[in-house]
């Protein structure tokens, strides 16, 4: 019975240390969209869904994070588009947009 034990106890020793322990992490955050000179009232629609006023993601108050791959942009104001822009964001980056002022006109 001790045998059966010892034998019982060193298996279960073996099996915790045998299973493999893995952690995959990527090196870079999700990327980051930045809209320079938007006026106050702005929207901004990333996709063609509103995320919020476009001055609020300015860089300095906030970011955007954005998921990898091509979005459709736009600064809108009102019923009109201020700006649209196709951007491709990728591994980390910031992009940043300028609504100019003609734009804004």
């Amino acid at each position: 019975m001790k045998q059966l034990l010892c034998a019982a106890l060193a298996a279960l020793a073996m099996y915790g240390c045998a299973l493999p322990n893995t952690t995959v992490q990527s090196g870079q955050g999700r990327p980051t969209l930045r809209v320079v000179g938007a006026p106050p009232q702005s929207v901004l629609m990333v996709d063609g869904i509103q995320v919020g006023q476009a001055s609020a993601f300015d860089g300095v108050q906030s970011v955007l994070k954005i998921e990898e791959g091509p979005h459709e942009v736009e600064v809108r104001q009102g019923g009109r588009a201020l700006l649209t822009r196709s951007i491709f964001a990728s591994g980390g980056e910031s992009v940043s947009i300028e609504v100019s002022a003609e734009q804004q006109q």
